[in-house]
């Protein structure tokens, strides 16, 4: 088996006789499985021309489109490390995301990312001439060779560079949990920079045999239920937040029905969405868990389970454990952090010319606050980083989260520590409300209530702060540091 990623990945679909199947579906054409590595070859002639050798790192500051998978694909032919980056940051996270990656070359498109060429940050290349170069037929890089480095999601600090290498990636015949059989027709509305939108259009096409449907902007819930109906798109892959707002949307359950499967990831599936899911999608609403470092770590089906707090077994059949602050194991039903077992990690580093950081054969230590019930299901009740201390009682913002969103006119919810003038400290909530939601003073004093009703009295928040959205990263991860931060600005 070839050891370059990209000559696995064209020979692994002539064998299956795709090649003349369409693997993508992107601004309004078809593109076939060999019309993508045609464009591979030829966008790693266009390194080579532009004089980057094996082992460089190219930064691709483009959106979800042909051109993307292109030079994806074509960084590994060359034996590059691809840096995928989220096009739409402010310019100061760009700036910020280029000085980390420290990239020989940034590919931009004009409408997105084309300000690059004036800031000097970079030497620059547009896509499109890339793709306009001679093919190369040749493929660089073995097994052990950087191929791709992600960012991680930065709500714990600055973002880092995790670094995967070619034996990394595409293993596995591109089957599992979240994928569907050949010729199914897919969309992610996660971004191919965030790389379980990495793994479900790109590898779950070029693996698995899908189709991929690509959207230049970020897709919006409107123009995902388009894109559902004019393509007749089968699975959905979405963060929960994303799957809030499409049930707001006119029509959303004609459309919903006609998906077999609707995976939901990158985010904690809260209470209150679950009850509203289930009962329109049951078995086919897949709830998956996992990180940047080390990829999944289990999956599971919301319907299957009593309770919101129950993720699945854990992926593949690893080992898991629960340990406790000493690293001693606890028994089934306790809470500690959650360990699993992985073949490999890696390591974020804070610079890209730094070596990959990895480890192998390895006990991971998640930073999850989780339990195992006797059907070995994995239960996450919070980030052991976002415990908040009230009165010398550690409290997990998750359980006072799913109780307000369990009210029918809260959309979302999300609680820290406030320290008071008086200085003690208590909780604060932050809550999104429905539309239409009422007087807002007065369901604050609701929520209040239901807390006094329902909770310790260290875990009832002393007010509600109520916010247009609550604040998140590019992966829809909510900004614990940021909410903390402004604190005060709402005593």
């Amino acid at each position: 088996m070839p050891e370059n990623l990209t000559q696995r990945l064209a020979e692994h679909a002539r064998a299956e006789g795709w090649d003349e199947h369409v693997a993508f579906l992107a601004d309004d054409r078809a593109w076939t499985f060999a019309e993508v590595f045609a464009g591979a070859a030829r966008v790693a002639g266009g390194y080579r021309a532009a004089g980057l050798s094996q082992g460089d790192r190219v930064l691709l500051a483009l959106p979800d489109s042909i051109e993307l998978v292109w030079c994806l694909l074509g960084a590994w032919q060359a034996g590059l490390a691809a840096v995928p980056v989220n096009v739409q940051m402010s310019r100061e996270d760009l700036t910020r995301d280029v000085a980390t990656a420290e990239p020989a070359l940034a590919v931009v498109d004009p409408e997105t990312a084309g300000w690059l060429d004036d800031a000097a940050l970079v030497p620059t290349a547009r896509a499109e001439e890339l793709a306009a170069a001679a093919p190369d037929p040749g493929f660089d890089g073995d097994g052990a060779t950087p191929a791709l480095a992600m960012f991680t999601s930065g709500t714990t600090g600055a973002p880092k560079l995790c670094f995967f290498r070619h034996r990394d990636l595409g293993g596995g015949g591109g089957r599992g949990p979240v994928l569907a059989e050949p010729g199914v027709v897919g969309l992610s509305v996660s971004r191919l920079y965030f790389f379980g939108g990495l793994g479900v259009s790109l590898f779950g096409a070029l693996q698995g045999g899908r189709t991929s449907v690509l959207s230049r902007p970020r897709a919006t819930p409107a123009a995902a239920l388009g894109f559902i109906r004019r393509y007749q798109v089968k699975t959905l892959f979405a963060q929960p937040s994303f799957l809030a707002r499409l049930l707001l949307e006119p029509g959303h359950a004609e459309v919903l029905a006609s998906l077999t499967q609707v995976t939901c990831a990158g985010e904690v599936l809260s209470a209150r969405l679950r009850e509203q899911l289930v009962p329109i999608l049951g078995d086919r609403l897949l709830n998956v868990y996992g990180a940047t470092e080390i990829g999944g770590i289990a999956a599971g089906r919301p319907a299957a389970y009593d309770t919101p707090s129950a993720v699945g077994p854990a992926w593949d059949g690893r080992a898991v454990r629960i340990v406790d602050a000493e690293g001693r194991a606890l028994p089934q039903g306790e809470r500690g952090e959650l360990h699993i077992h992985v073949p490999f990690a890696t390591r974020g580093v804070a610079r890209g010319s730094l070596e990959p950081d990895q480890l192998t054969d390895t006990w991971w230590p998640t930073g999850d606050l989780a339990s195992i019930d006797a059907d070995e299901v994995i239960h996450v009740h919070g980030r052991l980083d976002d415990v908040e201390v009230i009165g010398g009682q550690n409290v997990v913002p998750s359980e006072v989260e799913r109780l307000l969103e369990s009210h029918p006119r809260v959309l979302e919810a999300a609680v820290s520590a406030v320290r008071r003038p008086s200085g003690e400290t208590s909780l604060r909530a932050y809550a999104v409300a429905v539309s239409g939601a009422g007087d807002l003073d007065e369901l604050g004093a609701e929520l209040i209530e239901l807390a006094r009703t329902r909770l310790s009295w260290y875990k009832v928040p002393h007010d509600v702060a109520w916010l247009d959205a609550l604040p998140r990263n590019g992966n829809s991860k909510v900004l614990r540091r940021q909410l903390r931060a402004e604190g005060n600005q709402y005593v």
